[in-house]
């Protein structure tokens, strides 16, 4: 008797091989959103520890990374070279302690987790094809590789590999829509079911009277709206920063992976309006536009097309379509 899981698999490659999808590519693509959603329950629920490096921007950090799941999940980040520094993640609130004692508090309205590159959100959309690739091996765990491939030039695409037994992440790089590596981490060793000491979740400095930079959602309509975004991407989620100007707007704007920030806020009046520029930072892109009376500002880890293409087609929402 085939179970239900089975019969529903089944059921999805019918449709995919009577839509003209090859049965090859059809079960490469099923399996592989089934590593991916154990990939994403893995990073909340699992207890584990190790060492990693990470390659970004012409150099390479070295860190060592303590993670408790489950109901409570905490997770600490430090630095093993250059200056110390460190990350505490706890709730809804990460806190950053710099290598002076500088200690700075922000709220985690997009739910990111500590480890590099990991997409935040995996929503795959026709603007991505995931698919399974061989087994490798990583910090001494047999791996399953994994490829979320772009269907376009207005996003990144990842290659992942996923330890065997439990789909935790061991390595994942960023790749261009030509397979060049932009960034990539990758574990040289690590415990996996191992529940860190309670000293090791514990910051080495006290957050104190650290103020919390707030960022508040939106409860009005978004006052500006980008008109002409790439394929696939659409508004996520709007803040507004409670100390800046109560002008000033923050935007999401996402496709299921890759999101994009856009910042719109009242420009000084006092400084000379600068030309538009572009500056890239690995795969961190950011585009700044300035027309002297607001400032426009729109990063993301996306190609530099995407941002450019957001940044110049943001108008007021009175004069732009509605986002859908």
């Amino acid at each position: 008797m085939v179970s239900g899981k089975a019969a529903a698999t089944l059921a999805r490659l019918f449709v995919l091989v009577a839509c003209g999808l090859p049965v090859a590519s059809a079960w490469a693509q099923s399996e592989a959103v089934g590593l991916l959603r154990s990939m994403t329950g893995a990073l909340r629920t699992l207890d584990y520890q190790g060492s990693f490096v990470y390659e970004h921007n012409g150099g390479i950090d070295a860190l060592r990374i303590f993670h408790e799941g489950g109901k409570n999940e905490r997770e600490r980040l430090t630095s093993l070279n250059g200056p110390r520094s460190e990350v505490m993640r706890e709730e809804d609130l990460i806190t950053c302690t710099q290598a002076d004692g500088t200690v700075a508090v922000f709220p985690n309205h997009s739910d990111s987790r500590l480890l590099p590159l990991v997409p935040r959100r995996l929503a795959l959309s026709t603007m991505y094809e995931a698919s399974t690739g061989g087994e490798d091996r990583v910090a001494g765990y047999r791996a399953r590789i994994v490829d979320i491939l772009p269907q376009d030039g207005y996003r990144y695409g990842y290659r992942l590999w996923l330890e065997t037994g439990s789909s935790l992440p061991l390595r994942v790089a960023m790749m261009d829509s030509g397979r060049r590596v932009l960034e990539q981490f990758m574990f040289v060793s690590i415990d996996i079911h191992v529940r860190p000491n309670a000293g090791d979740l514990l910051a080495s400095t006290s957050a104190g009277s650290a103020r919390v930079p707030d960022e508040v959602a939106l409860t009005t309509p978004p006052r500006w709206r980008i008109a002409d975004p790439p394929p696939g991407f659409s508004y996520v989620a709007g803040y507004r920063p409670a100390l800046a100007p109560t002008q000033s707007e923050h935007y999401v704007y996402g496709d299921g992976i890759a999101n994009v920030s856009v910042y719109v806020e009242p420009a000084d009046s006092h400084q000379v309006t600068a030309p538009d520029a572009t500056m890239s930072r690995g795969a961190l892109n950011v585009y700044s536009h300035s027309d002297g009376e607001w400032r426009i500002t729109v990063l993301g880890d996306v190609p530099r097309a995407t941002v450019q293409r957001m940044a110049r087609s943001l108008q007021p929402a009175a004069q732009a379509p509605a986002v859908r």
